[in-house]
């Protein structure tokens, strides 16, 4: 089936590319790239993004869960795939056979994983998480004498490879004092757990803790591997990041319009009528609402883009459809695009209306929007998640 331009999404591998060398340039050289493409790469389609970011030279990959990585292998990936969450140990055998490698977070966990390979001769790959101040998964790295000892016990297991080892920080998006502080506190916590475990003998040859925020702020923190995720799509994590690097965004969400309709005034509009024309005016039906990751919130607040002008959306978005305003467009006609998000219409400005982050907007695009690949000026591939 040809491609239906009622609702698609544009995604600019070179946006990605230039994105990829300004992140590259601004730590210190020999620094590792781990590219995160959970969550279907931030909504920008996750095998296409893995492709591109492995032939730019990208030296591992990041997914939030098994089922994410199996995507990965299937579409042809063969780079290092780091599963940042919880696998169920039963499933340690499969991603031996995907060549994956998987987080440990406890002594219990790194048990149930060797006990699960027990009489076989398989080694699973490993990272070591370690908690220096975010409180989700991860060994204790401060305040627990007994961490060391399980870190150690867990090395020990037959079944399982230490490679590396990571944390998370929380606020290092933020300038604010008490944020910086925060984040100095939470790399030295990491710093200082290493050293406890070199003692031991244990030093893992990847060690990584700078997500998007510290990339751009911490740099110095880089070590062996940095971690990028929303930054590498070119959308800043913070508006305190925002100019440190020359970022592109890769992503364009357009629609298309269904109807144009002469709408008199006290005429209401959408479900609830929780709008009532105030005049005569002129109304566009879009093709997309919320099933498509429009969120129904945006009613009355949003505004779209028709030849470059705003058209305010009003009423209540529906499932499949919303109404604009393009009374002030008289140009406007049935089919022609509609600019959603891109060239003028950020999604951090929808993510400010929504009163959340960009990466919630991005992440809720949905999969009945196609994707369309550019490089080089040119279509280079069209994904289609249901067709």
């Amino acid at each position: 089936m040809k491609l239906l331009k009622r609702t698609w999404a544009d995604v600019d591998l070179d946006a990605l590319a230039h994105n990829y060398h300004a992140i590259c340039d601004h730590v210190p050289a020999g620094t590792g790239f781990l590219g995160v493409i959970k969550a279907d790469a931030y909504g920008h389609g996750a095998v296409p993004v893995s492709h591109a970011l492995v032939e730019l030279g990208a030296d591992y990959l990041a997914v939030s869960n098994l089922e994410e990585a199996v995507q990965i292998r299937r579409g042809g990936v063969r780079a290092p795939i780091l599963i940042l969450g919880y696998t169920p140990p039963a499933y340690a055998e499969n991603m031996i056979y995907l060549d994956l490698t998987q987080e440990v977070h406890s002594a219990e966990y790194a048990r149930a994983l060797d006990d699960a390979l027990s009489g076989t001769n398989f080694v699973l790959n490993v990272h070591l998480k370690l908690d220096t101040g975010m409180t989700r998964i991860g060994f204790t790295a401060y305040g627990d004498a007994r961490a060391a000892e399980q870190i150690a016990a867990a090395v020990k297991l037959p079944h399982l490879r230490v490679e590396g080892s990571f944390t998370h920080f929380c606020v290092a998006d933020s300038t604010a004092p008490d944020d910086a502080a925060y984040t100095k506190l939470q790399y030295e916590r990491f710093v200082q757990a290493l050293d406890v475990l070199e003692d031991r003998g244990i030093k893992p040859e990847l060690r990584h803790c700078c997500n998007s925020g510290a990339t751009v702020l911490y740099p110095q923190y880089a070590m062996d591997m940095i971690r990028p995720g929303i930054l590498t799509y070119g959308v800043d994590p913070s508006a305190d990041t925002v100019g440190v690097l020359e970022l592109k965004p890769m992503l364009s969400l357009y629609t298309s319009i269904s109807q144009i309709r002469d709408i008199p005034a006290g005429t209401d509009v959408s479900y609830g009528r929780t709008y009532t024309t105030p005049t005569d005016c002129r109304v566009a039906v879009l093709a997309i609402g919320y099933a498509d990751g429009l969120q129904r919130r945006l009613s009355g607040v949003a505004s779209f883009l028709i030849h470059g002008k705003p058209a305010p959306v009003i009423g209540r978005i529906c499932m499949d459809m919303c109404m604009v305003d393009v009374t002030d467009i008289p140009e406007a006609e049935v089919g022609d695009p509609v600019t959603v998000i891109g060239h003028g219409a950020s999604c951090e400005a929808m993510a400010g209306q929504l009163d959340t982050i960009a990466y919630e907007v991005l992440c809720g695009i949905n999969k009945r929007i196609p994707r369309i690949y550019y490089q080089n000026g040119k279509t280079s591939e069209i994904l289609q998640y249901i067709v």
